[in-house]
């Protein structure tokens, strides 16, 4: 049964959440802070109360009117007592006042400093004196803030803080075009796949031989996009770091990418990035086209890349599929040629169209400062053709383009869409992934521009009430406006996956779909949590943790991690999200962090890790669960903790100690040691 908080029903009878508060104690409704919820009956019984006090308080103040009148006359000494009297009843109400600040959930001491106050070092120490062990940038949990914050005679009312995209507040300009006035416009490729499986080769290769000039004189230091020649309108080549860039780029509204060169090893064959690769091109609905590398190599197997590539359901073209793949040597450019074609080819079939014949806009690929240019920006062109001259604002940065240059240097007057460009004449460095837009004066483009500095301003120093994505989720689905429940799995060993994948397959009904949008062997890492966002997927791990800087971005952008230990208890709660009722889970939460440097032998205690505790703190006893790669491989408690000679029973973030784990002796340098306490996750 939906519950309504109290500050909303103080909101709606204008009157303080803290005499709410009061009047639900007093009725016997146990209630601690504004954030509390009341069911509708308990919320019958208050405003009862509530109106009953209300015509209490009128029919006093009527009396207490004709009282004044009768006794105009009495003499001055009984009037200075009843004043006195008045103001130690003022006094009194005054001090049991309760003022009410609205603090954000999981904010940091540093954060809360600017809300109430008070000196950062002072509310570390406070939360210390309380128990509580957090540095300054140490993200608290709504319990702690309760609890520090009733030190201060404070009453926190909690929102729920949730990142609010960049493209949310910088919304991007959609542009609708005539059938009449398309063109064909050359197709953006992004190349993507496992590290060293050769996509940089392939790319320099590309860049240095086939460039639209034929020369490769004069490329700039780094290149961020390029044009080369294939077919009659060229082929334009995006240089980005892998999936995790292209994936932050949709997820910002950005989606430059028309299709996806996917670069296997022949030798190598399919690998953990090749898979996120895979499932990243999915994700954005790209076509995709295969590059079987390194094929001059004595032990390279094509057909096995190729038999391998079909449990990823990418079927080649001619085991009777339709994903075009080409074999090739990046190092010696045999293919390459084919390559090309095949491109060309694939975005013909696409029909990849723009409107020439208007104001140029497109995106942000990356920027710079270069000595003598000032700010550079490397930019694609998706519509209009960009002229020398023109006035551009991306976010809230403008331009008045000075000059454009391709990448070999060679100065251009017009860019059409489908290409890449360097511009100079930059106020500042636009972010990546922003939208440029070509206006008709400097002052229209400076204006833009500072319309949108000040909506990032006031989104950063603001606070959002918005729901968490999985409590959005379960409401869509109670509400039957979602069909489609996304899910990206981790799990520790290939069998955990396919066992875990067919038992949430098998949940699926007529009404809710369960999709997996990406499942691999191995932890929760960065680039799981930007496929999240960008699919509003569900993260569900199986003896496999997220690392802390999963972790946190998770938090921040409220994506919901979800880890198990057993099956059951994953697909039970699946099958609950399911049915819209996805329940509060009590779990081990993560209290501290530790980094193993070394290991040694210690007398009576076996092998010891020479550790740096890294976030929150370590404790004797506490449960422990060690990492190897994101994987669980250990869980047990500290059984020994020692700075220098000493044994200690805590240990504080960015201390040094030595760590002794019960019957465990496999500790390894680079592992992992997460220390653990009970809470409750919503």
């Amino acid at each position: 049964m939906a519950k309504k908080r109290i500050h909303q029903i103080a909101k709606e009878l204008d009157v303080a959440s803290a005499d709410i508060v009061f009047l639900a104690n007093e009725l016997g409704i146990e209630v601690k802070t504004a954030s509390s919820g009341l069911t509708p009956e308990e919320e019958e019984l208050v405003l009862l109360a509530f109106n009953e006090q209300n015509v209490t308080e009128d029919s006093t103040t009527d009396d207490t009117v004709g009282i004044i009148e009768e006794t105009d006359n009495t003499d001055s000494e009984t009037q200075e007592t009843q004043t006195d009297e008045k103001d130690d009843q003022q006094t009194d109400t005054e001090s049991v006042d309760i003022q009410i600040i609205e603090v954000p959930s999981g904010c940091t001491p540093e954060e809360l400093s600017s809300i109430i106050n008070i000196d950062a070092t002072q509310i570390v120490g406070d939360l210390m004196s309380l128990g509580i062990m957090q540095s300054m940038t140490s993200q608290l949990k709504d319990k702690e803030i309760e609890t520090l914050l009733e030190k201060y005679d404070l009453m926190p009312e909690i929102v729920e803080k949730v990142e609010i995209k960049r493209s949310e507040i910088l919304a991007l300009q959609e542009f609708q075009d005539e059938e009449q006035n398309l063109t064909v416009r050359s197709p953006i490729i992004t190349v993507m796949g496992h590290v060293d499986h050769g996509k940089t080769s392939l790319l320099d290769y590309i860049r240095n031989e086939k460039v639209a000039d034929g020369e490769a004189g004069g490329i700039t230091q780094h290149v961020g996009a390029y044009k080369v020649e294939s077919g009659d309108l060229g082929i334009t080549f995006i240089d980005t770091p892998g999936h995790e860039a292209f994936t932050q780029m949709r997820a910002r509204g950005a989606n430059v990418t028309d299709i996806v060169v996917l670069v296997v090893a022949a030798d190598d064959g399919i690998m953990p990035q090749t898979i996120e690769a895979i499932n990243h091109s999915k994700a954005a609905g790209v076509p995709i086209v295969v590059a079987v590398n390194k094929c001059d190599l004595p032990d390279a197997n094509p057909a096995l890349v190729k038999a391998d590539l079909t449990k990823y359901e990418i079927i080649a073209e001619d085991l009777g599929g339709d994903t075009p793949v080409v074999e090739v040597s990046a190092l010696k450019g045999d293919g390459v040629d084919d390559l090309l074609e095949t491109l060309s080819l694939v975005a013909e079939i696409e029909e990849l169209k723009a409107n020439p014949n208007t104001n140029a806009s497109g995106y942000i690929i990356e920027s710079r400062m270069e000595v003598g240019r000032g700010n550079v920006a490397t930019v694609v062109v998706t519509r209009g053709t960009l002229k020398q001259g023109d006035f551009l604002y991306a976010g809230g940065a403008f331009c008045r383009v000075k000059s454009m240059f391709d990448h070999t240097n060679k100065v251009l007057k017009n860019v059409i869409p489908g290409s890449p460009v360097d511009i100079i004449g930059w106020d500042e460095s636009p972010n990546s992934g922003d939208q440029f837009v070509a206006v008709k004066s400097q002052k229209e483009a400076k204006a833009k521009a500072e319309q949108n500095k000040t909506l990032l301003k006031d989104f950063d120093s603001s606070s959002y009430t918005v729901q968490s994505r999985v409590s959005e989720m379960m409401q869509l689905l109670q509400e039957g406006e979602l069909n489609t429940i996304n899910v990206i799995l981790k799990a520790d060993t290939n069998g955990s996956v396919e066992a875990i994948k067919d038992g949430l397959l098998k949940l699926s009904s007529d009404e809710v779909q369960i999709e997996i949008v990406h499942s691999a062997v191995g932890g929760i890492v960065l680039s799981d949590v930007d496929l999240a966002g960008a699919t509003n997927s569900l993260i569900v791990g199986f003896n496999v943790r997220p690392d802390s800087q999963a972790r946190n971005m998770a938090q921040s952008k409220g994506i919901d991690v979800r880890t198990y230990q057993i099956i059951y208890e994953l697909l039970d709660d699946i099958t609950e999200a399911l049915q819209g009722e996805m329940t509060i889970k009590t779990e081990e939460a993560v209290i501290g962090m530790v980094d193993v440097r070394t290991t040694f032998r210690a007398p009576k205690v076996g092998v010891v890790a020479g550790s740096i505790v890294t976030e929150g703190r370590v404790e004797i006893d506490s449960k422990a669960r060690l990492l190897r790669d994101g994987v669980v491989i250990y869980e047990g408690t500290v059984t020994s903790l020692r700075r220098f000679k000493d044994n200690v029973e805590k240990v504080l973030e960015g201390l040094e100690c030595g760590i002794g784990l019960t019957d465990y002796k496999d500790i390894k340098e680079g592992d992992v040691i997460e220390i653990l306490g009970e809470v409750e996750i919503k």
